[in-house]
């Protein structure tokens, strides 16, 4: 995940140093193994998702707290730091668009507002429950 990854501190732990705050949930995440359930369900429906429909692949929504619980549940122990946007922005080329990126998350979640609608319709046509991010976590190690 090259710079979103996370990454060694100069305390000794790893983790993600970003401009968010870690107990917002803001982050819809997904297993891609899970896009196959989708589009099935999607050619198995037509008529509920054609015209247009948007449909969600990523359908748990997390905050960095319940990624590092989740993490640490399948004996990875992360570590989150909060840092200013103007402060982030230093960090590499390209970190000032990611602090903006970041900034729209806080406000309308990773997806967007009114997400609700594409990711209750992409649970509703998916041919399999989706992989939760701490199954997700436990088949990776």
């Amino acid at each position: 995940v090259g710079m979103m990854g996370p990454k060694p501190k100069e305390n000794g732990s790893t983790g993600w140093t970003l401009p968010l705050d870690p107990t917002k949930k803001v982050i819809h995440m997904a297993d891609i193994n899970d896009l196959g359930k989708v589009v099935t369900g999607a050619f198995l429906n037509p008529e509920k998702v054609g015209n247009g429909s948007y449909l969600s692949l990523a359908t748990e929504l997390n905050s960095f707290d319940d990624i590092l619980k989740a993490y640490k549940a399948n004996g990875k122990d992360y570590s989150f730091t909060q840092v200013p946007a103007e402060v982030f922005s230093t960090f590499f080329k390209g970190a000032k668009e990611l602090a903006e990126m970041f900034r729209y998350f806080e406000k309308y979640t990773y997806m967007g507002p009114n997400s609700e609608a594409q990711i209750k319709l992409a649970k509703e046509i998916a041919t399999e429950e989706f992989t939760s991010l701490n199954a997700w976590i436990n088949q990776t190690n």
